[in-house]
């Protein structure tokens, strides 16, 4: 890099820190709203929202990625290098634990068609309903052992069983488990008899979606393999090509470092097209999440909305 350009560059790092430490002190003057989308994303990437755990861990990776970036450009002094090597660091763990969330899910599934299996036997030893999702959070299986064991929290603490069984379905959060929660809240209201035979017919068609789920996986890790054998391929040889001097040389230029960029772009653009045909379609839920519900108008909607009417009634 030429001393003018880190010196332009350093400059305006410098002047954006002090923008921001002067913001933070003296703030500013306009009344609070709520984030805009590009913030709430902002905060996504930053892992605001998620566990501790997991937000460590997104945040030592932005580390690295930026760490990546800043050796790169010094070492080489190609602005696109450091950019490509940083986003080489950011997406090498999304390539290699894509279809992660999809496992998680179909053992989700197959754990709640365990669970109802085991409730269902439970029911046909005299148990009633609630006092059987109690007594079935001692065995959960593991995928949904916390999920059930609030679930059980939930009863026992003396929550409306329909509010904990929507509760529940919030935080499995999948259609087919909104399948296995809805026959189970149509019981406590109706009563129904026969709830073994429900539980059993639920369970079945729940271990057929497992099976169907798991041929679907099957059927897309061959191009999710294809696609992390060719990347990784990708950037070892352009790894190797790169360390040679002459070759390298005309990468250095402005035109070389455009056509880097382009063909950085064209191999983004193709993994992306990959991961998005590859992606597990998520089917809407038909339990709506509590977060999503409309809530109970209040005194000054309902007067508002009294004003309208009778001025409509004019």
């Amino acid at each position: 890099m030429s001393p003018a350009l880190l010196a332009a560059v350093s400059a305006a790092v410098l002047l954006a820190g002090v923008v921001v430490i002067v913001v933070a002190a003296v703030g500013t003057h306009q009344p609070a709203r709520p984030p805009s989308a590009t913030l709430r994303r902002l905060k996504a990437v930053l892992g605001f929202g998620l566990t501790a755990r997991q937000r460590n861990s997104r945040q030592l990776l932005l580390g690295l990625a930026l760490g990546a970036t800043v050796a790169v450009w010094v070492y080489t002094g190609w602005p696109v290098g450091g950019l490509t090597a940083g986003a080489a660091v950011l997406v090498t763990p999304l390539l290699f634990t894509v279809g992660a969330r999809e496992r998680e899910v179909i053992e989700a599934l197959e754990a709640l068609e365990v669970w109802t299996r085991r409730l269902k036997n439970l029911v046909l030893t005299g148990h009633g309903l609630i006092s059987g999702i109690i007594n079935s959070a001692r065995t959960a299986p593991a995928p949904i052992a916390a999920q059930v064991a609030d679930l059980a929290a939930d009863l026992q603490a003396g929550a409306d069983p329909e509010v904990a069984l929507q509760r529940f379905a919030d935080r499995l959060d999948d259609v087919r488990a909104d399948e296995v929660i809805t026959s189970l809240m149509l019981h406590i209201s109706d009563r129904g008899q026969r709830l073994s035979d429900v539980l059993e017919s639920v369970a079945s068609t729940a271990a057929a979606e497992v099976a169907m789920r798991r041929d679907i996986a099957a059927d897309r890790a061959e191009p999710r393999f294809v696609a992390r054998f060719m990347t990784t391929l990708t950037f070892l040889v352009l790894a190797v090509l790169f360390l040679s001097a002459a070759y390298a040389r005309p990468y250095g230029m402005l035109v070389g470092q455009l056509v880097l960029a382009a063909n950085m772009l064209v191999l983004a653009g193709l993994l992306a097209w990959v991961r998005l045909l590859t992606r597990a379609i998520r089917h809407g839920r038909f339990l709506v999440p509590a977060g999503h519900r409309p809530g109970p108008a209040t005194p000054q909607h309902r007067t508002r909305s009294g004003e309208r009417e009778r001025v409509a009634a004019r």
